[in-house]
């Protein structure tokens, strides 16, 4: 019975159109995922992950994630003008007396906020598991040069599903970011004893 519902399980992951990142078993080895493992829609990265060996047990979630990536440092430009003589009122002087029209230039003003926020939202099956939030946010005085951060989230939750735990959606979101890099994930599902 087990080999059907698993069978089944894989079957419908392939007509939904939905990638599954493997299968974890209920008091089974830590599971390891990685950004590939991930279906990327903007800054969301979603995963699903077949559960077997939930019967109505007490279920002791355990995921963690590293998400890495670069920060997001507002950017606005004022001109200003220039050294630069562009139209004379007659001969050029060396003292710029008969200058008209300077050139105008673009100069970058960098925001003194550097922000980098993920968000890890775990659910079984359309069961609410957990979720956690980690920022590397940073007041900075100028243009911040080194734009990686990495952020550690975790979900520990013990949870009974009534058996209805089948499939685990785990959604890693870049909430305030430029660009998430890697991902490196572990799952573990344990039973309470």
């Amino acid at each position: 019975m087990k080999l059907f519902n698993t069978l089944l399980l894989m079957s419908l992951a392939v007509f939904s159109g939905r990638s599954l990142a493997d299968t974890v078993y209920v008091n089974g080895t830590l599971h390891t995922l990685a950004k590939s493992d991930f279906v990327q829609s903007g800054d969301n990265y979603t995963a699903y992950i077949d559960v077997i060996g939930d019967y109505g047990q007490q279920l002791i979630f355990d995921i963690d994630a590293i998400v890495g990536g670069d920060g997001y440092q507002e950017v606005t430009y004022v001109t200003e003008v220039g050294d630069r003589c562009i139209r004379w009122n007659g001969r050029k002087t060396p003292d710029f007396s008969t200058c008209i029209e300077y050139n105008l230039i673009e100069v970058p003003v960098y925001s003194n906020d550097f922000r980098y926020m993920t968000e890890l939202q775990v659910s079984c099956s359309g069961i609410a598991i957990g979720s956690d939030m980690d920022n590397k946010n940073a007041l900075v005085n100028g243009q911040v040069t080194d734009t990686y951060r990495e952020t550690k989230l975790l979900v520990t939750k013990q949870k009974n599903t009534g058996g209805s735990c089948q499939q685990l959606k785990v959604d890693i979101k870049g909430l305030e970011l430029a660009a998430i890099n890697n991902i490196s994930l572990d799952v573990l599902i344990a039973e309470a004893f």
